[in-house]
């Protein structure tokens, strides 16, 4: 922040909450803006959508650009976001340690099963796909890392959130619409007493979702999904997939510290599956 913008700051400090400091504000709001926009955006789009003046905004981007957050597209002027944000989140110990012991098991399973997997933790209302192995087969389905999307739209998503303390749930469910909400809470039920979730990709036709809980010595933290896909000379069914992704999660659990027969859901965990397609 430059000195001015300190001072004008303490001078008027009635203007905003005590706890506020607009240099960070603008750029939060910028990168958040960015975080939802694939293709990137102008300038005069930048500033028409977080409806500031170009005062406000323009010495921020240029300071993000500097940094190393945002880039500009030379031939559409576009600014978009760099990986850095990613980069940083995997020096964080606990998604590095989770990684280190995750990549190898996500490898095993796409080795086993001939389908691509990957693993999602919840990032607010999105799934963020922190790891992903694609199937060795020559055709197949797999999801980006570092790719987003809806809560509710994913079985990672609806996993975690299935397994998460009861505050948790009642904050995700409230920003939903009555039979949304309700569908939402029979689904963290089902999946809460199963221990999984086996349902038809809501994303992608033709698509198997099949999705197995991790947690660490604090709680549920990530979801292993693999995205099945039926093709001739499979190495194993659906069925044999789920049951591999099971076993696995709840090895990378152990792994993080997770004691299951001290679980609550203990039983729902250790169960045999029994699809419900």
């Amino acid at each position: 922040m430059e000195k001015d913008e300190i001072e004008q700051a303490v001078d008027k400090p009635l203007r905003r909450n005590k706890s506020s400091v607009p240099s960070v504000e603008k750029a939060f709001d910028v990168i958040e803006l960015l975080a939802d926009q694939p293709n990137g955006l102008t300038m005069n789009e930048i500033i028409d959508r977080l409806d500031r003046t170009m005062g406000e905004v323009y010495r921020i981007v240029i300071y993000l650009c500097e940094r190393g957050y945002l880039e500009q597209d030379v031939g559409t002027n576009r600014y978009g976001l760099t990986l850095r944000l990613f980069e940083l989140s995997h020096r964080y110990e606990p998604t590095e340690r989770l990684l280190v012991r995750a990549v190898p098991m996500l490898e095993r399973i796409a080795a086993l099963t001939d389908q691509s997997c990957h693993l999602g933790i919840l990032n607010r209302t999105n799934v963020l796909i922190l790891a992903s192995v694609k199937s060795p087969r020559p055709a197949g389905y797999s999801v980006r890392t570092g790719s987003m999307f809806p809560v509710q739209q994913t079985s990672t998503g609806s996993i975690i959130l299935a397994f998460s303390e009861e505050p948790v749930q009642k904050r995700f469910l409230a920003r939903l619409q009555a039979p949304d909400r309700e569908e939402a809470a029979t689904r963290f039920a089902q999946i809460a007493s199963r221990g999984y979730e086996d349902r038809p990709s809501q994303m992608v036709d033709g698509i198997r979702n099949l999705s197995a809980p991790v947690f660490d010595s604090r709680g549920i933290v990530a979801a292993i999904t693999s995205g099945y896909i039926a093709q001739p000379n499979q190495l194993v069914s659906a069925e044999e997939a789920l049951s591999k992704i099971r076993t696995t999660a709840l090895e990378l659990s152990r792994d993080l510290g997770f004691d299951v027969e001290r679980s609550p859901y203990r039983e729902a965990l250790s169960s045999e599956p029994a699809s419900n397609i």
